[in-house]
């Protein structure tokens, strides 16, 4: 089986790009015997297409397809179906955003939507035998009779009964020796409902099959630690990918401990400001917290609160990155450009909280709608969304086209942000942490001792 994943080759991000919910699916298919390739492509290009096809010599193609890289996706799988007739099964977040737009792709007759570890994993068993039923829970399936929807299956709670994710396959080792992280993924779901974000949409779709934010327990993250440690020596910090990791007092403090007694590394990891207090940044800190990526969004109360629904105040944001700094901890603040309703007075108010709140690292983003969020809706409803479209977030451009706040005015901003604050750089945050960043960190994430 050939697996083309379609993710963005922005911010850094290397592709094939690994992702936990891919590595899982990837795992449990090797369990089951499957032959597996992988290739990533960010945007169409026959040439290693050719050659993936030729050196696999696949039955059928699995495409986890980006919401932003569906014009590439869809270019490849014409491509594809021009010359090979293979048959296509999609998955990921395009799947879960838009499942009968997915199911139109060229050569695409089954689409997984949402987890896919049960349902897609089902399905492709009995894709073994051609006389099998092939209606399998969470699969949308087209053929000459119609379409067939059927129903999600319940969520699988027991995270721990998955395997850890495959990583070989997306040429880790390669990533770990130019970054030093090794990546981490806790949990699933997440408690709160950001209009930006595509978690919460997907959790909608589960409502009353399940536990929708479920945790592995902390023995289950420190044997996964513990393996990834001996395959990978190169790697000097752990960052813990999941939005939701300090949202869970119980489960996080019974897990920082354990990881400090157990493994030691400085680790990275997502904060929330209206979910953090000193007492918990002193606790992160003790248990080797180096680095943590707050989502601040915009320096208006509205965007944040009445547009995005975040439920975060500037009192809060203060108080956090006060705490993160007194803790010793490094923050890294994002920021979102050009969302829905800004304006020139929103972009003065985010210029003067970044001024107060001085983060150690500025990383200030072009807004993009994420398709089926409700932030993406609000901007359709109003006709903001951009004729360009997933253009302008390979491009790194605003995805919306509003009459009271233009690109140009969006860009202009972040060359002020630049010369007015140069020590918290708004270079991309990955690009300030390697290369030169590297040495400039060695102190920060140590080697660990052979």
């Amino acid at each position: 089986m050939l697996i083309l994943q379609f993710a963005p080759a922005v911010r850094g991000k290397l592709v094939p790009r690994f992702e936990a919910h891919l590595g899982v699916l990837l795992a449990l298919l090797k369990q089951r015997g499957h032959g597996l390739s992988l290739l990533g492509l960010a945007r169409h290009d026959e040439a290693p297409m050719k050659a993936a096809l030729a050196r696999s010599l696949p039955r059928l193609i699995y495409a986890d397809i980006s919401c932003v890289c569906v014009d590439a996706a869809r270019r490849a799988l014409a491509h594809i179906q021009q010359r090979e007739f293979l048959p296509v099964i999609a998955g990921g977040a395009f799947a879960a955003a838009a499942p009968s737009t997915c199911l139109s792709l060229p050569g695409v007759q089954a689409v997984a939507v949402g987890e896919p570890d049960a349902s897609l994993v089902a399905f492709l068993e009995r894709a073994k035998d051609p006389a099998a039923a092939q209606v399998v829970a969470g699969v949308w399936t087209r053929d000459e009779h119609g379409l067939a929807r059927p129903d999600l299956p319940p969520l699988i709670e027991a995270l721990e009964s998955l395997p850890f994710p495959e990583r070989e396959l997306f040429g880790y080792a390669r990533r770990v020796e130019s970054t030093g992280e090794l990546e981490i993924s806790t949990g699933r779901g997440c408690p709160q409902s950001c209009a930006y974000c595509r978690v919460p949409a997907l959790g909608r779709l589960y409502q009353g099959r399940g536990q929708w934010v479920r945790r592995r327990p902390p023995e289950n993250v420190l044997a996964e630690i513990d393996l990834l440690l001996r395959s990978y020596p190169a790697a000097r910090v752990i960052r813990f990918v999941d939005h939701s990791f300090a949202l869970d007092n119980a489960w996080l403090s019974e897990f920082l401990p354990k990881y400090k007694a157990r493994c030691g590394l400085p680790f990275r990891a997502h904060l929330r400001a209206n979910a953090v207090d000193a007492a918990g940044c002193s606790a992160l800190a003790a248990a080797g917290c180096a680095a943590a990526d707050v989502e601040v969004v915009s320096g208006s109360d509205f965007i944040r609160n009445e547009v995005f629904a975040m439920d975060l105040h500037e009192e809060q944001i203060l108080a956090a990155l006060g705490s993160l700094r007194e803790a010793g901890i490094r923050s890294r603040a994002t920021f979102y450009l050009g969302a829905p309703y800004e304006s020139e007075a929103s972009l003065e108010r985010t210029r003067m909280l970044i001024a107060r709140i001085r983060p150690d690292v500025l990383d200030v983003r072009p807004y993009f709608p994420w398709p089926g969020t409700p932030a993406a809706d609000l901007a359709r409803e109003n006709g903001w969304l951009h004729p360009r479209g997933e253009t302008q977030y390979h491009s790194d451009r605003c995805g919306l086209d509003m009459p009271a706040c233009r690109g140009e005015v969006v860009d202009a901003f972040i060359r002020r942000l630049r010369h007015e604050f140069p020590a918290a750089s708004t270079e991309p945050w990955w690009r300030r942490w390697s290369q030169a960043s590297r040495s400039a960190l060695a102190g920060w994430f140590p080697r660990r001792a052979p």
